[in-house]
């Protein structure tokens, strides 16, 4: 399952198809229709990609992605940063997309099929860090991504890190987040194919 370069762009050194490729176009073929946003790429995962390549996490870390989609930030991490993965989302027809991908960079990625607002503190132990971009994208979900946090906190997850291109619910997160586990708000702009500005959630638990 060779590249072709004139279908298929690469940042960060994760390969991603574009939908003419011949494998994706089977792949759409073949699966049923993703739903939840998770039928394209988000810009956010390479402004987090952009900060993990400038703050490694330690190897063999164990890493969960949240709201994976595609699963470009999940691929990154267990092909650059040593890091044992799970990619997770409510939509299980994403899965084949991101097992595709994972394939084209040749990287194992473990999957879970479950709502990220559902994690219960026992499940979150088994984790050393969160990441996720793009995740708070209604109204409605700023309270549920904030229960979902505390409860990473209040499990041990030694590290939460969240991009996302300043959306309202999201600040409001943050906002919520510095007050209440000191968390940080760090601007960031990246360039690919266009550019991306947003920024990362951080919050470091000690």
């Amino acid at each position: 399952m060779s590249d072709l370069k004139p279908h298929s762009r690469q940042y960060f050194g994760v390969t991603s198809l574009l939908a003419a490729h011949p494998d994706m176009r089977k792949l759409k073929r073949s699966t049923s229709a993703t739903h939840l946003h998770g039928n394209k790429l988000w810009g956010s995962a390479y402004v987090l990609m952009d900060y993990l390549q400038e703050n490694p996490l330690a190897p063999g870390s164990r890493v969960l992605e949240l709201g994976c989609g595609w699963g470009l930030a999940s691929i990154y991490c267990a092909k650059y940063q040593q890091a044992d993965v799970t990619a997770l989302d409510a939509d299980p027809a994403v899965f084949p997309y991101l097992e595709l991908l994972a394939k084209h960079n040749q990287v194992n990625i473990q999957t879970l099929s479950k709502d990220f607002t559902a994690l219960s503190t026992d499940e979150l132990v088994e984790y050393d860090i969160i990441i996720a971009s793009d995740i708070c994208f209604w109204d409605e979900m700023s309270e549920a991504v904030y229960e979902l946090i505390a409860r990473a906190v209040a499990a041990g997850v030694k590290q939460i890190l969240i991009a996302d291109p300043h959306r309202p619910p999201f600040i409001d997160v943050a906002e919520a987040c510095i007050d209440d586990f000191f968390a940080e708000l760090l601007p960031r702009e990246v360039t690919t194919n266009r550019r991306h500005r947003g920024s990362i959630l951080l919050i470091e638990n000690a």
